[in-house]
């Protein structure tokens, strides 16, 4: 196993060591106690190799393609992952870039492995088969990968962290800072380019080991934190580049070393998420092509019959704080399984572009129109 996959398990399985211990540790009540004479060495209160056992265990890869990303997911009992961990890593160099664009990568099953078509947010599920009961090994029984994907947004770190953090709190773990998940990944070469790996432990908030994807939100914006007791509507920093203010309805996102400002938005069911984020204009024209970026935006919403011609006049302009930018209002098919929608600006300020962007499900988006162009027109530069 590689270092930095040790390292993955032992701070995460210290995490649920503490998360086990500190319940099996409490003193109950009513039970008397006394001294006998100790014959022997003391042995430890917990069976850390039996704790471990009974663990569970996430090994992903998100591997990038284009303007997506693509997950490959096996979650199980610490034993059955333990068993199969090198042959995912093995399949794994195996999968190489699609034939079309906008189609899955391919790869080739090991022997005795099963592909099962898509299914609900599935791509395809991969039967990973395991005898560890037939060996004497505890949770024998096939494994399954689930392989999906997701629109790849512009901020790497930060989809990262967020995708990690959902699996962790699947785990019953608590979220961890983007500066340490980068510790913990691994990058392994595969014919369609290198892939993020990382292995995570925890025990899963469903009770049933038949189905090791339950509870997944592959396609679900993450839920909104706790609101704060108290919110100012104007929120200001005086380390911060920039100051608005906050709709009403808006509550504090997930930040990270990218974002400058992070919102959630959540109506009942539907959720979406406000994000900004500044990249330098040296960076490449790519970065201040208007046409380049809506059309990866409306890729990302499901637009994907649209030119340049269709797509530039969705284009309105905007002025935020002075200077003048683009804005455009995206919203993706209403008959697709999950429909989404964004709301984009982008101006140059400073020798940056700044990027404000609204995605999440089409209804809230397209309720939140006049929200956003408040936000976008409350803007101060500092």
């Amino acid at each position: 196993m590689s270092s930095k996959f040790s390292k993955a398990l032992i701070f995460s399985f210290s995490l649920a060591l503490s998360l086990s211990t500190s319940v099996g540790c409490q003193r109950r009540e009513g039970v008397s106690t006394y001294t006998t004479k100790q014959e022997s060495a003391s042995r430890s209160l917990t069976d850390y190799p039996a704790l471990a056992r009974q663990l569970d265990h996430t090994l992903a890869a998100i591997l990038p393609q284009g303007d997506r990303a693509w997950f490959f997911k096996m979650v199980g009992p610490a034993p059955a992952v333990e068993r199969r961990r090198e042959d995912f890593l093995a399949f794994l160099k195996t999968v190489a870039p699609a034939a079309t664009a906008g189609a899955p990568p391919t790869w080739q099953l090991p022997e005795g492995w099963e592909e099962k078509g898509a299914s609900q947010m599935r791509v395809a599920t991969l039967v990973v088969p395991d005898d560890g009961a037939a060996d004497g090994g505890p949770d024998g029984g096939p494994l399954e990968i689930a392989v999906s994907s997701l629109p790849l947004t512009d901020d790497w770190d930060d989809f990262l962290e967020r995708n990690v953090n959902r699996w962790l709190g699947q785990l019953g773990q608590r979220p961890l800072a983007g500066t340490t998940i980068k510790k913990i990944v691994e990058e392994v070469a595969t014919a369609a380019g290198p892939a993020t790996v990382i292995e995570l432990v925890g025990m899963r908030k469903d009770s049933s080991r038949g189905d090791p994807h339950a509870g997944m939100t592959a396609t679900r914006l993450p839920r909104t934190s706790p609101p704060p007791s108290q919110q100012s509507a104007s929120q200001q920093s005086v380390d911060a580049p920039l100051a608005f203010d906050t709709p009403a309805a808006w509550q504090p996102g997930q930040m990270s070393m990218m974002r400058k400002a992070a919102f959630n938005v959540v109506d009942g069911d539907q959720q979406a998420e406000v994000t900004v984020i500044d990249l330098p204009v040296a960076g490449g024209a790519q970065i201040t092509d208007v046409a380049a970026n809506v059309q990866r935006w409306a890729r990302q919403v499901g637009l994907t019959g649209l030119d340049n011609a269709a797509l530039v006049k969705l284009l309105q302009e905007t002025t935020i704080d002075g200077a003048t930018g683009s804005y455009v209002a995206l919203l993706g098919p209403e008959d697709a399984e999950r429909p989404v929608g964004m709301l984009a600006a982008m101006v140059v300020r400073d020798e940056k572009v700044w990027f404000f962007k609204l995605f999440g499900d089409r209804s809230l988006v397209e309720r939140e129109q006049d929200a956003f162009q408040n936000f976008l027109h409350s803007v101060r530069f500092k």
